[in-house]
């Protein structure tokens, strides 16, 4: 499995050359190897890359995340479908009817709220989430997600927090880390054979990747743990926390059989499962839940 994240942090020629990205700016010239690469961020907006290389990174399965001038993620670039039975995948996907898509987000919110009251739970000993545990339904009619985020991000950030507070700099690394995990997930649902537009529970016709916006739930509160502990509503985010935060993808979760895994390998997991769930070989799909 390769480890090594590459951020292009100054203004950068990149290019392909035998198998390797080629990295040729003021301070360095250099290449690495494809073989060794998971992710590309690249943060200076006056960097060029070849088609060569966006062409053959797409290849190696290699995801690129492109962040604007306010440091936020603002573009991913992934390959397209190279599994063989994509028809086939694709076309069970959008057959799933609306009982098993409904079950499956009742078990989708149920995973995302267990992980967020064991964030809670470690950070101030918090045990109110694990009740509304057992008031989820089918499809979440009650709507028990935005009852738990209420009081959840109240309870771990302050009661003065504001999730669309633009100016909160814990806004700002919550959506980095939102994006890199996002990036990761997509990656692999297209890797997977199926279909990003098609959501479980998220169907917007303006978002090309509603199923991964349905699939990170459960991962949401590893970023949110990371954000309480490190990151203060002043201080900007540094270019160590970026790096931190990519860095997550790489921690250990523990999955449904209480084995230890990382956090990547999880959402690889969680992404081959639900492929199986539209092929009808399975009613769920795998989970994880955070080690404290």
């Amino acid at each position: 499995m390769s480890f090594k994240q590459i951020f292009i942090k100054n203004k950068s020629y990149l290019s392909y050359q035998n198998n390797s990205m080629h990295v040729k700016n003021d301070f360095t010239d250099t290449t690495v190897s494809l073989d060794d690469i998971d992710i590309i961020i690249v943060e200076n907006q006056q960097t060029t890359i070849t088609s060569a290389l966006l062409s053959n990174l797409a290849l190696a399965n290699i995801s690129v995340v492109f962040v604007d001038d306010k440091h936020n993620p603002s573009a991913i670039s992934i390959g397209l479908y190279k599994n063989s039975r994509t028809t086939k995948i694709q076309r069970s996907q959008i057959n799933i009817n609306k009982p098993r898509l409904n079950r499956l987000w009742q078990t989708i919110i149920h995973s995302k709220i267990l992980n967020q009251a064991d964030t809670l739970n470690t950070i101030k000993n918090d045990e109110h989430l694990y009740a509304l545990l057992k008031k989820i339904n089918s499809g979440d009619k009650n709507n028990i997600e935005a009852v738990g985020a209420a009081y959840y991000f109240k309870e771990l950030y302050g009661k003065d927090f504001c999730r669309n507070n633009i100016d909160d700099n814990r806004n700002i690394a919550l959506n980095y880390g939102y994006s890199i995990i996002r990036s990761s997930i997509a990656r692999y649902i297209i890797a997977y054979g199926l279909n990003p537009f098609f959501g479980i529970w998220h169907s917007s016709e303006l978002n090309a990747f509603n199923l991964a916006d349905d699939l990170i739930e459960p991962f949401r509160p590893i970023i949110d743990r990371y954000v309480v502990n490190n990151i203060s509503k002043e201080n900007p985010l540094s270019s160590r926390n970026k790096q931190e935060l990519v860095g997550l993808l790489y921690h250990k979760v523990k999955t449904n059989q209480n084995q230890k895994t990382l956090i990547n390998e999880a959402i690889k997991n969680m992404v081959a499962s639900y492929q199986s769930f539209c092929l009808n070989k399975r009613e769920d799909i795998e989970f994880f839940q955070l080690i404290n």
